[in-house]
Parts: structure tokens; sequence; C-alpha cells
């Protein structure tokens, strides 16, 4: 009975140990070689353990059956680096078995090689041969190329960061003062673009992202973070007292601080103030606000619908309504970020939303 028992936990130990090594590997490769490394995951299942080590998410399932590393969007895309840090999985898969193959020579007819080493070396093989041939897996819900088919893909391929660098570019110019130097992709800029370009913000991301803005030197794009998280916490149904809320507050009021000239951080300021009941405010600001486009007026009517529904004035809430959701149909802007938030105040003030 115990033999088998010691088979088992070779391989399950065995299995464990190959992928803390493989993950490994791809995470000192991509440091290495100056790639901001976002995430590590080992494991499939429910996650048992989560942490925050180094500016990066580190978390293990419970099934060692996969895992991945995450780095944030490579403005400053290098083809060499990215090589390097693909490869360096499966060359560690490759050292990692020479080194059970010798363990097994040296101990070859001890209990030891039979019962230990043995299961840990079949493991290791299937994991070299699985990892070696290009295919597509199914990663945290979603269909990606393994090692090797990654690295066909990026020997191959173009830059796959480039549209995404002109789009972050784009984004960056309002914030941009004609004194600044010309702008040109930095580590600095591939860790905001994660979360510039991240979905959501979750509960989780407030930690991450103060520390990002501790360590972001460049103003510009530290008002750029500051906007993107702002619109996506206004994005989302009000709670009382709810943490987003309370940072909403601090980091409008600090983006408004560093440029008070700005229209369009006077637009993110007079929203958040509408959003925490501050309804006078909200109006004086919203005043000063960047109408020079729709999706501007769309939302800057939006609030000051909203802090008319808060100082009890219905009829001019009503009127605001209106014109936000008039501008919002007039553009095929379904399910987008300005539908969202308009959607979201619209439940705030009891107002049919559109």
């Amino acid at each position: 009975m115990l033999l088998p028992l010691l088979v088992a936990a070779s391989a399950f130990i065995g299995a464990w140990i190959s992928l803390v090594l493989h993950e490994s590997s791809h995470a000192l490769a991509g440091h290495l070689a100056k790639l901001q490394i976002r995430e590590i995951h080992l494991g499939l299942g429910p996650t048992v353990f989560r942490t925050r080590l180094l500016r990066m998410e580190v978390s293990v399932g419970t099934i060692p059956l996969t895992g991945w590393v995450r780095t944030a969007p490579q403005l400053s895309f290098s083809k060499p680096a990215n090589l390097f840090f693909v490869a360096a999985g499966p060359i560690m898969d490759i050292v990692w078995l020479g080194v059970l193959s010798g363990g097994m020579t040296i101990y070859r007819g001890t209990e030891l090689a039979g019962t230990i080493l043995a299961p840990a070396v079949i493991v290791q093989m299937m994991i070299v041969i699985g990892n070696g041939l290009p295919r597509h897996a199914k990663v945290d819900g979603q269909r990606v190329p393994n090692d090797m088919l990654a690295l066909w893909k990026i020997a191959r391929g173009r830059d796959p960061f480039e549209v995404l660098r002109q789009q972050y570019l784009n984004r960056l110019r309002p914030y941009m003062s004609p004194d600044d130097p010309p702008w040109h992709p930095t580590g600095q800029s591939d860790r905001v673009a994660f979360h510039v370009f991240k979905p959501d913000l979750t509960y989780e991301d407030i930690t991450a992202l103060e520390d990002e803005l501790t360590h972001t030197a460049s103003a510009s794009e530290r008002l750029l973070l500051i906007d993107a998280a702002a619109t996506k916490i206004l994005a989302q149904p009000t709670q009382p007292n709810s943490r987003l809320d309370a940072l909403l507050d601090r980091l409008t009021e600090s983006a408004v601080a560093m440029s008070p000239e700005l229209p369009t951080l006077k637009g993110t300021r007079g929203a958040a103030l509408a959003r925490l009941g501050r309804h006078e405010e909200a109006l004086n600001v919203l005043a000063q606000a960047d109408n020079s486009n729709d999706f501007n007026r769309c939302l800057n009517a939006a609030f000051r619908a909203l802090a008319h529904s808060h100082a009890g004035q219905k009829e001019m809430a009503a009127a605001e309504f209106e014109t936000s959701i008039a501008i919002l149909r007039s553009h095929d802007w379904a399910g987008g970020i300005a539908h969202k938030i308009v959607s979201a105040v619209c439940v705030e003030a009891g107002y049919p939303t559109p």
C-alpha cells in the first residue's frame, strides 16, 4: 500500500516542482530582459494562495497542470527580449529532465530511483513532449498559443504592439504639456498601459494602482493613469461608503491640483463630486469642463443631471438626462464606456436607463 502512495506522491510533487521551475524561468528571463512582469499564476482550479510580491500578483491553484506569466503591454517591444522570455520555460523543462535523468543514473537499482525519481522522470518527459508540440492551449478561459507556438509566431511575426502603442500615445496627448520632451515608450509606460487598458478596476487593484502612481515619474502619464482609473470607477454602480468612491475623490482632487487648467480633468472632477453628492461644487466645476466633443458633452450632461437630482431639481435633471441620452443614441456607443457611465448615473438618480 505504501509503494503506490509514494509513486503517486512523487508524480504529484514532481509536477509541482516542474511547474514552479518552468514559470519561474519565464519570470526571471522577463525580468532580465526588462519586461514588466504583472502576474505569475501556478496551477488550475480554485486559487488557494494569493499575494503581491515585487509589484507582481502571485497566485497558486490546486492542480499542477498549467500556469502562466503575464507581462504588461510592451509599448517598447523587443523581439529578442520576447524570444528569450518565452524560450526560458521550455529550456528549463529540458534542463530539469536532464537533472532527474542524471539522478536516475546515479541511484540506479535503489529504492529511491524506483519509487521517487522514476515517476518524476516520467512526468517530466510528458511535460517536455507536451510543451514541445506547437499548439493552442486554454489559459484562464482564453485560447492562447503554448510556448513553442508563441516562439514561432514571435520569430516570424511583426511587432504585435504597434497598434496599441499608437492608441496609448493618442490617449496620452491630451495630458501632455507643450514643454514635454518627445514621448518614447519606457518600462514605466508599459506599467501605466497595463492599468489604462485593463477593462475594469476592482478593490484588489487599488493597492497596485496607488503604488504605480507613486513610482510614475512622468506627470502626463500620471494624469492619464488617474483619469483612466476614475473613468472606470464612474462606470460602476455607486455603493455607500465604497473604497472605490473614496479613491475616486482622492485621485480626481490630486489630478486637478497637478493640472488646474486642463478642462478634461475638470469634467472628471465634476463627475466625481456629483457621484459623491456634492452637487453645488459639481455644477461649478462641470461649468468649466471640456465640451469640445460629443463624448465629453454626453458625460458632462449626465453628471450635471446627477448633481441636479441630488439637489432636488428634478426638472433640470430630466432635461440634462434627455440631452445626455440624445447624444448617446446619436452614436454607436452601446456597451461602451459612455453607455456604462450614463446607465450607472441613471440608476443612481432613479431615471430610466438608455
